[in-house]
């Protein structure tokens, strides 16, 4: 969903935006799923606590500046893109930090536009490539549009990460990401695969995790029903979502 924030209701849509973006950083960080599959959950995955050297920054800007290149002659280069995608991931995680203290996320300018970029690159990725995605690299784009506060993007990439690595967690974290993106319905068929992968000792705690998923999704798609009647008005747009940088209603914020 993609909400028009012309006009006078603008305000108003702000507001919902940052309940729903409440909404999206307890859900995230509150359960034990993990991205991708894995544990720990986006903070682990992305490597908070990592600090890119000068020339390792200059190898990522060489390999970007090597997929611009053939891109340049052929844009639907897939795996250009896809280098494009990765490599502007790795560069943006130096501009992405976390207060010890409070837990606060913060995305400087500079990494916010990296982590666009791989954003983007990705999707062109998606729409170029003829067979199976990269999983590898999905995995690492869930953390990027979580991060971006998109979680239809980030669901959409687990379900690469989830295709490629059947398990309880990752489909269970692709129910995560459809519940906090407000598609109840997505979320329960996700939901349904991931209990079939649980074990009988793991099914309860599976089932209890996904149930307050699911009750979160239903606070987010309460709200935005209200934002609809507000007169937000809402299209469906793929790969948009609403919950403009949820993770950065707290903040993270981009930071000069």
């Amino acid at each position: 969903m993609l909400f028009d924030l012309r006009g006078k209701r603008k305000r108003v849509v702000q507001v919902s935006y940052a309940a729903l973006a409440f909404l999206f950083l307890i859900g995230f960080i509150g359960f034990g799923i993990g991205v991708g599959g894995g544990p720990g959950g986006i903070f682990d995955a992305i490597g908070l606590t990592d600090s890119n050297s000068g020339s390792v920054s200059d190898q990522f800007d060489s390999e970007i500046d090597a997929a611009n290149e053939k891109l340049a002659k052929n844009p639907n280069d897939s795996q250009a893109l896809l280098k494009l995608a990765e490599n502007e991931y790795f560069k943006a995680r130096s501009g992405v930090s976390q207060d010890q203290t409070t837990g606060q996320i913060t995305i400087s300018t500079d990494a916010h536009t990296d982590l666009g970029n791989a954003a983007d690159a990705w999707n062109k990725y998606l729409e170029a490539n003829k067979g199976k995605p990269d999983g590898t690299v999905a995995a690492e784009m869930v953390t990027v549009f979580a991060l971006l506060g998109d979680a239809d993007g980030a669901a959409r990439a687990q379900e690469v990460v989830a295709e490629d690595q059947p398990s309880s967690n990752s489909y269970g974290t692709l129910a995560q990401f459809e519940y906090l993106g407000g598609d109840l319905a997505a979320g329960d068929a996700a939901a349904k695969k991931a209990l079939s992968f649980a074990s009988g000792a793991q099914r309860k705690a599976v089932e209890d995790q996904l149930d307050q998923l699911r009750k979160q999704g239903e606070k987010v798609k309460e709200q935005l029903q209200k934002v609809q009647k507000q007169g937000g008005g809402a299209s469906n747009a793929p790969g948009t979502n609403p919950l403009q940088n949820p993770l950065g209603g707290l903040p993270p914020t981009p930071q000069p």
